[in-house]
C-alpha cells in the first residue's frame, strides 16, 4: 500500500503498483517500453506522463500530477532537449 503524503517518486510509484506493466500499458494505452523509459527517467512528452499519472490516480485513487511527482523527465521541445537541458544551456 502506498503511503499518503505530499510528493511522489515516479520510481515509489510504480513500485507499489498491484498490477503489471503490461497492466498498466493497456490501462494507460502507453506502451510498456515507454513506461519503463519514464519509470527510469528517461525523457517522455508531457501529454504521455500526464496520461499515465491520470491512469495512476485512477489505480491509487489519488490525484496525482507533475508538481506532485518527482523523477520524471519532461521533454520540453521538439528537438528532444528536456527542460534541464535548456537551463544548462542558458546558464
Amino acid at each position: 500500500m502506498l503511503e499518503e503524503k505530499e510528493i511522489y517518486d515516479i520510481r515509489e510509484l510504480f513500485d507499489n503498483l498491484s498490477i503489471s506493466i503490461r497492466e498498466l500499458s493497456k490501462e494507460s494505452k502507453i506502451n510498456e517500453v515507454t513506461l519503463a523509459r519514464i519509470r527510469d527517467g528517461r525523457p517522455a512528452y508531457p501529454s504521455t506522463v500526464n496520461k499515465l499519472l491520470d491512469t495512476l490516480s485512477k489505480i491509487y485513487d489519488r490525484p496525482f500530477y507533475l508538481s506532485k511527482v518527482t523523477g520524471v523527465n519532461i521533454l520540453a521541445n521538439r528537438q528532444g532537449k528536456t527542460k534541464e537541458a535548456k537551463l544548462e544551456e542558458v546558464a
